[in-house]
């Protein structure tokens, strides 16, 4: 059972390797084949010997070093081929005299190892190796002989007064790893690493077992748990090009953004000072908005100053007459003539422009009839070719209100050139609000000579006669 579940996880882990380096590899250009060397301290776990040996022994400490060859999939993945030897004195066997027990081990494994990268320069690694365990024991025992020199069997040996094993037995091993990595350089890493190894089966080996000077029997030793631990700190060189750096907000440089510092949220206040989030800081207090009053002429005042708008004068109503001028009273206007001179002075122009006033915040005029009425006298004597109604307002009042008001307004005198019997084909019009005063003003300021609607004539003949 321990034999396949440890098969099982061991190839799970074997087959994705290559699609998990596939996805994740190439992201910080870490990749490449690397070299690695390590030695350390190292002790076999408690071994039971039986057969034709019998006892226990604990290992003492001793030398380890390994050597490996692998490949850095990027950013977490490495696969390396390791070997591994440690040679150790595992001293008397379940302390008997005349009896001892060495055994060197050597590996040869395929690792598979993961990288965790979030540490900058520090990277803690954990991996998990299959393979092969080359075990070569040397175990002996010998009788004593007592105050009369008789040679007494020894408790070490399952027969007799003597057994001995030289050999070697290679076997299916597994080992885990555990370890610490700091980047010197970007080829160089100091390793730094804990294994654990231990075999699928015992080691079995062939020796002797003398029960007297003349009876010598060939018989098995096995060693049960034949396991080791390794501390071991070395260095890990990778091969081919160096990484690029990347540039960070602050003018450092990393192997990856990730590595860069994280740059601070800083948060801008309404006087234009500013402060990193979560230091504590804030805002200075924002000073209660000033309030400007705008007056009819153009100037202003703030509000609470104790300002004052200036008198506003009293409105002047003009009228534009037939022949274009403009009297306060209709009255003033000359008398209209049907002379041939008058038709010529009608149609003379090819532009004739008739402007209708309004009161304020009104979108009928009491000019417009006398206005339609001059413009139907020259659809009478002269050649119409088209009519552009464009209706005006001060800057009294909101923009959006003003623009409906002028639209208002031309489309009144609109309706009243159509029903006095122009035809509507020929007439446009259209709003124009406080976009284009006759005199400009301030924003809000009421004047009389912009609160219009211009009616522009233009003929398609000029020169015109009474017949």
């Amino acid at each position: 059972m321990k034999l396949k579940l440890l098969t099982a996880a061991a190839s799970a882990v074997l087959m994705a390797l290559p699609t998990i380096a596939q996805a994740q590899g190439h992201e910080n250009g870490d990749e490449g084949w690397y070299l690695r060397g390590n030695v350390g301290i190292g002790a076999h776990s408690d071994i039971d010997h039986s057969g034709i040996i019998i006892g226990d022994t604990e290992s003492e400490a001793n030398v380890a070093y390994s050597l490996g060859l692998g490949y850095d999939f990027g950013e977490h993945w490495r696969f390396e081929l390791d070997g591994a030897t440690l040679w150790t004195d595992m001293g008397k066997l379940s302390q008997v005299p005349s009896s001892f027990s060495k055994l060197r081990t050597s590996s040869l494994m395929l690792n598979g190892i993961y990288d965790f990268n979030d540490f900058e320069e520090w990277r803690p690694f954990v991996g998990l190796g299959v393979g092969a365990i080359r075990g070569s024991a040397s175990t002996q025992a010998h009788g004593v002989r007592n105050q009369q020199n008789i040679l007494l069997s020894t408790p070490a040996c399952e027969r007799g007064i003597e057994c001995s094993v030289n050999g070697d037995f290679t076997g299916i091993g597994w080992q885990f790893l555990a370890g610490l990595g700091y980047d010197l350089s970007d080829k160089l890493t100091w390793d730094t690493q804990y294994r654990y190894q231990d075999t699928i089966s015992d080691f079995t080996y062939t020796g002797t077992d003398r029960a007297s000077r003349s009876d010598i029997l060939t018989g098995k030793m096995s060693m049960e748990d034949v396991g080791a631990h390794m501390l071991m700190t070395g260095l890990r060189y990778r091969f081919g090009k160096s990484t690029p750096m990347v540039t960070c907000w602050d003018g450092s440089e990393a192997k990856m953004i990730g590595q860069c510092p994280v740059r601070p949220v800083m948060v801008t206040c309404w006087d234009g000072s500013s402060f990193e989030e979560g230091s504590g800081s804030v805002c200075p207090p924002e000073p209660a908005p000033v309030r400007m009053i705008s007056c009819w002429d153009g100037s202003s005042y703030e509000e609470g100053s104790g300002g004052s708008c200036p008198a506003e004068p009293a409105p002047v109503q003009t009228y534009a007459c037939w022949d274009g001028s403009q009297v306060t009273d209709l009255a003033f206007c000359p008398a209209e003539t049907r002379s041939g001179e008058t038709v010529q002075a009608l149609c003379g122009n090819q532009y004739r422009q008739e402007i209708i006033y309004y009161e304020f915040d009104k979108g009928q005029s009491a000019e417009t009839r006398n206005t339609i009425n001059r413009i139907l006298d020259i659809g009478e004597y002269c050649r119409v070719d088209n009519i552009r109604v464009v209706g005006h307002t001060d800057t009294s009042g909101s923009a959006a209100y003003n623009l409906a008001l002028s639209k208002r307004r031309a489309k009144d005198a609109r309706d009243e050139l159509v029903r006095q019997g122009i035809n509507s084909g020929v007439i446009s019009s259209e709003g124009k609000g406080e976009t284009e005063p006759f005199v400009p003003t301030g924003d809000g300021v009421k004047e009389q000579l912009n609160r219009r609607t211009e009616v522009l004539i233009t003929l398609s003949e000029v020169g015109g006669i009474i017949n």
